[in-house]
Order: C-alpha cells, then sequence, then structure tokens
C-alpha cells in the first residue's frame, strides 16, 4: 500500500531500449524520439550523432565525439559499416572510450541484430542480445508499440534501480520506485530477486512501481556467490553492499568489469569513481564521500540521482529512539529571475522547452520563474531577491514557494481612462477569487493551485520533478510541478505579501480569453493529485449544479463574493493597491451567472483542441 508519506524515486528511462530503438529508428529513416536534458547522457550523445548523420553530406568529413559512451561507440561503428561505408566519418571520445578493448561484445552483437542480421540464438545468450532481439521484434511489428512517440512508453531503468536497493540494503528504510514492474524486457530486473536473496531487499509491486523495504526475516549469510558476467552492471552496488554488511563476494564473470567506464574491480577495492557513473552512485549509496566534482559523471546514465540522494539523506536516524529529524538549510538561499520568452529560448519548442533550458543554465540555489507579459514584483525590481524574507522563516525549508499575483486593467484597454471593459471587470473579479483560494489552501497544508507567472522553486527539486511537467501539454508547467512536488513529499510555503506581489493583465477579448481557458482546461485530464482533483470537481459539480437549479446561485454568490472582497482587502491593508476595493455586488453576481457557460464552454473546448504558447 502507497500512502502520502512514502519517499517516491524518480528513475531515468533505461538507456538500454532508448539507444536500441534510436538505432531502429535510424535504420528505417523514421524520425528520432525526442531528449530532454533530464534523460542519461548516453542516450542524448547516441541522440546527437544519429542528428549529424542525417545531416551529413555526401563526402565531407565528419568527426562524431561520444564522450566515454561506449554503447554510440559499438552501435555507430556497425551502423556507419552498414550505411556511410566509405565516408570520411571518425568516432572519437574520452581517453577512456579510445581505450576500450576493441574485439566485439554483446552492444557490436545487438548492433549488428538491430541491423537485420540473422545471428542464431546461443542458450547462455547475453540479456543485452535478448534485448535486441525483442525490441526489434515489437519495433517491426504492426502496429508497432515502439513507433509513434516511443519516449513515452520508455521503462524505468533497472540498473539505476540497484543503487537504491543497495541503499535500502545498508540504511533500511521504504522507497518507491516510480514505473518499475515486474514484466520487463531488462535483464537487470533480476536485482530485486538478488537483493531479496540475499540482502532482505523485499519488492512488492504496485500500480505505481516497486515498493521496496528491507526486513529483518532472513538468515544472516557470511558469503554470497554471484557470477557477474550476464550483469556487469549490477556489481558496483552489489560489491558495497556486500562490504558495508560484513558479507564475503564471491565474484565469477568478471573478465569484462576491468574494461568498462573504469576497471570495476580496482575502483571497489579502493573507493574510487574513476570518471565511472555506476561507481558514482555505488559510493554514495553506501555512505562513501564523493566530491561534487566527482559526481558530474552521473549524468551519463541518471542525471537526478544526486539530488534525490542529498533529499532523503537530510533525514538523521536517531539511535536513542529512532525517530527521524529533518536538517534544515539555514544558508541564505541565491535565487535567478527567469522569464521564458517565445521565439528567444524557447526554439520553436514552446514554453516549457524554454523553461527547461533556462533552469538547466542558471547556478543559483533557486529559480523565481516569472511569464514575460507580468509586472515584476517590487522585490524583484529593487535586487531584493538575493536575501528573499519568507514569512514564518519558511525560506530556508521551502522547495516550492507560491506567491501572490493580482490582475489590472490596461489604461491602454480602458482601465481607469474611460471605465473597464465587461470582460476585463469579470476577469478581475475571477482573479481575485482564485488568488484567495490559492493562498487560503496553500496555508492550510493543501495546496490545488499555483501560477508560473509567478514562483519561487528549488533548482535541484525542479530537475528531479521535470520528468512529470508533461511536455506533450502545452500549458501546465505550473500545476503539474505542484503536483510532483506534493507527490515526492517536497515542503511548499507561502509568501503573500506587497513585496512580492506580481501584476497581470487581463485578456482583451473574448476569443484570446477562451483560447487561454481552454488551454488551461486541457491539462486538466492529467491531474492526479487529490487535493486538486476534490477542489476541482466541487467547483465543475457546483456551477454544473447551478445550470439545472439556479437556487444554487444563493448558495455560491455569498461564498465567492466573499473571498474576492477579502483578497482586495488584503491588497488594500496591505498597501498593494491605493484604491478601495473595486468589485461591485452586481459585477460579481453577473460572473456568477455566466461562470457555469465558461466552465462547460471551457472543459469542451480544453478536451479537443490544445493551442501552442
Amino acid at each position: 500500500m502507497v500512502n502520502d508519506q512514502m519517499v517516491h524515486i524518480h528513475l531515468p528511462i533505461s538507456k538500454s531500449i532508448a539507444n536500441r530503438i534510436l538505432l531502429l529508428q535510424a535504420i528505417h529513416g523514421d524520425p528520432l524520439m525526442r531528449v530532454s536534458s533530464d534523460m542519461p547522457d548516453d542516450v542524448l550523445v547516441l541522440h546527437d550523432a544519429l542528428e549529424q548523420l542525417r545531416e551529413h553530406k555526401t563526402g565531407a568529413p565528419l568527426n562524431l565525439y561520444l564522450k566515454n559512451c561506449g554503447t554510440a561507440l559499438r552501435f555507430l561503428q556497425v551502423h556507419l559499416e552498414y550505411c556511410y561505408k566509405g565516408e570520411p566519418i571518425v568516432l572519437d571520445g574520452d581517453p577512456r572510450l579510445m581505450e576500450r578493448d576493441g574485439k566485439p561484445t554483446t552492444q557490436t552483437t545487438s548492433a549488428l541484430i538491430l541491423h537485420g542480421e540473422p545471428i542464431p540464438v546461443s542458450e547462455n545468450e547475453s540479456p543485452y542480445i535478448t534485448l535486441s532481439r525483442r525490441i526489434k521484434e515489437q519495433y517491426e511489428s504492426y502496429p508497432s508499440p515502439l513507433r509513434g512517440e516511443p519516449e513515452r512508453g520508455l521503462e524505468p531503468d533497472w540498473s539505476s534501480a540497484a543503487f537504491w536497493y543497495e541503499y535500502v540494503a545498508i540504511h533500511g528504510g521504504e522507497l518507491l520506485l516510480e514505473g518499475l514492474q515486474p514484466d520487463s524486457l531488462q535483464g537487470d530486473r533480476i536485482v530485486a530477486d538478488i537483493y531479496a536473496q540475499h540482502f532482505g531487499v523485499q519488492t512488492e509491486f504496485v500500480p505505481e512501481g516497486a515498493l521496496i523495504h528491507h526486513t529483518s526475516n532472513i538468515k544472516h549469510q557470511t558469503s554470497v556467490s554471484l557470477n557477474f558476467e550476464r550483469i556487469p552492471d549490477l556489481y558496483p552496488a552489489v560489491a558495497l553492499t556486500c562490504e558495508k554488511l560484513s558479507i564475503d563476494l564471491i565474484a565469477t564473470g568478471t573478465d569484462r568489469l576491468r574494461h568498462k567506464e573504469s576497471d570495476r574491480i580496482e575502483a571497489v577495492r579502493l573507493h574510487e569513481v574513476r570518471n565511472d557513473h555506476r561507481m558514482a552512485m555505488a559510493l554514495l549509496a553506501a555512505d562513501f564521500p564523493v566530491a561534487e566534482s566527482e559526481q558530474t559523471c552521473i549524468a551519463k546514465s541518471y542525471p537526478q540521482f544526486p539530488e534525490i540522494y542529498r533529499r532523503i539523506t537530510t533525514v538523521e536516524r536517531r539511535s536513542n529512539d529512532g525517530q527521524p529529524t529533518v536538517k534544515a538549510n539555514v544558508s541564505t538561499p541565491s535565487v535567478t529571475h527567469i522569464t521564458p520568452i517565445r521565439g528567444v529560448n524557447d526554439d520553436n519548442l514552446g514554453k516549457k522547452h524554454a523553461l527547461s533550458k533556462l533552469i538547466h543554465a542558471a547556478t543559483t540555489e533557486y529559480v523565481w520563474l516569472h511569464d514575460d507579459d507580468v509586472i515584476l514584483p517590487p522585490a524583484a525590481v529593487k535586487g531584493q531577491s538575493d536575501k528573499v524574507p519568507c514569512t514564518k522563516d519558511l525560506f530556508g525549508e521551502a522547495d516550492l514557494i507560491i506567491l501572490p499575483l493580482r490582475m489590472e486593467s490596461s489604461p491602454l484597454h480602458g482601465g481607469s481612462e474611460g471605465g473597464m471593459k465587461v470582460l476585463e471587470a469579470l476577469q478581475i473579479a475571477e482573479y481575485a477569487a482564485i488568488q484567495e483560494l490559492t493562498m487560503r489552501t496553500a496555508k492550510r497544508g493543501h495546496a490545488v493551485m499555483c501560477s508560473g507567472a509567478n514562483l519561487i522553486v528549488r533548482r535541484e527539486a525542479w530537475l528531479v520533478c521535470e520528468p512529470d511537467l508533461h511536455p506533450e501539454i502545452p500549458s501546465g508547467d505550473d500545476m503539474f510541478l505542484l503536483e510532483a512536488m506534493k507527490k515526492r513529499g517536497y515542503k511548499i510555503a507561502v509568501i503573500d505579501e506587497p513585496d512580492f506581489t506580481a501584476v497581470v493583465r487581463p485578456q482583451t477579448t473574448w476569443r484570446a480569453f477562451f483560447r487561454q481557458r481552454m488551454r488551461w482546461a486541457g491539462k486538466a485530464p492529467k491531474y492526479t493529485d487529490s487535493d486538486i482533483l476534490r477542489c476541482g470537481a466541487l467547483i465543475v459539480a457546483a456551477n454544473l449544479l447551478q445550470l439545472f437549479c439556479p437556487l444554487v446561485l444563493l448558495i455560491k454568490f455569498p461564498i465567492e463574493y466573499g473571498l474576492i472582497r477579502q483578497r482586495e482587502i488584503t491588497n488594500h491593508k496591505s498597501q498593494i493597491t491605493n484604491k478601495e476595493p473595486r468589485t461591485p455586488w452586481y459585477v460579481a453576481l453577473l460572473l456568477e451567472v455566466l461562470y457555469p457557460f465558461y466552465i462547460l464552454l471551457s472543459l469542451l473546448g480544453g478536451l479537443f483542441r490544445q493551442k501552442k504558447w
């Protein structure tokens, strides 16, 4: 059973599967799958090399730099022989990659199979070769589940899960490894059996993934015998687990381990990273010191691992009562302001791409998000963001900070010169109600809304949550972020102060207004957070009920008008505006009468029409 307090662990996609699909796409001339910066570096390297090959002009020299990616090297050696024979193309990489043994490997055999070579099945075939056969069969079947948008159906990586099994075996506890299921194509799925049999880590598969926990109901073993010929990537985790638990490891089939990203036999013995991503993660999970500069290699397969590890290890186990205590970050945070701008930093791929690009480039602990059409808060204009205060001193602990917004009519569109238009007056009233609801629920620990127009988030937490932001949906970078933060147990705080209030403008035409609302409504079917779903269902149900029973208006109007007035009074008392609250009761009543129709149109339109940014 998964509860709200469960620590959720995000896993990267399986780079073994992703790279085989990429090569098949190149072979068949299909579009390459979309990649994002949170994917394993090995996938990005092969994707970039295949893109360069597609743009390559016959006879032109080309140098492909493959970093330390052995899969890309082996796959491309075969691919060039089949598809670019005789072309002046050079494969280059880090010194360690160029030192690799030149003998054929399972990756070479896999590449030959993917190119159609009729290699017979052997009795003791490597799981990676079997994986290549199965992916090729699935890819070339009709209809194929791996064509179209295969990145949406990629399995999480069992090889990366090994380090969380190692962590639980050594430290105890319980983790939910998101997305893992027993019917995996990956050979390293066997890690669950190894840790259950030898180290007391049990796995329960639930719809959300693999729930792993340590049990003491296992006879203590003094030695473990394993053959690593078919599972070389599991060696660092298993070897260091044995060392920490004072278990002798009798390892066979280790010849290949000396020719991986490092000599893993020697690296484990000396507790050295040696620019090997799996060594770095195995050492961290076993509590061996790993310098931050040595952790950069982890991006090769699991970019989010260091941040997730730091987050879950902020809990100290007390020996006296066993109760955890959370360490608070009391340092003054640094903040970068980020404003995605269409056509400047979205590369024609939309707002979420622009946001990802800017956040990955940031170097500060926090980022302060703004839309490009908002009037920035005074704190941002005054340059106070390097020392951002927060009510109740929560900022040092918070991972997501919800900030206030207010909507003002622009003088260029009526505003204070000539009276507001009805559309603008209705939007301002609606926005005040939404803001009051946002702040009230968040302050009570049940946040249901936030806005990317004015939001502060811890950068590393955002990177962990990035895979859950639904890149296929143009809207929702803020709401999906809120969901992901709540699911992972991050701290959410609120600043409801004048200096941190940004100003937004209403839409100036009914067409623009409904386009915006339909875009917002289009993301609703993807919501999974119980607070958001309950609040949304209540609002929709009350408004649709009003269509059939107008008397419901007598209940709804006082509540929602109260929210509008309270937000305007708060703004006035906080000197956010010098004007008295200005939404008259008849404007709010008109909003109440029209709202059910607006809700219905937005929901229907959002289901069938999603506008890009």
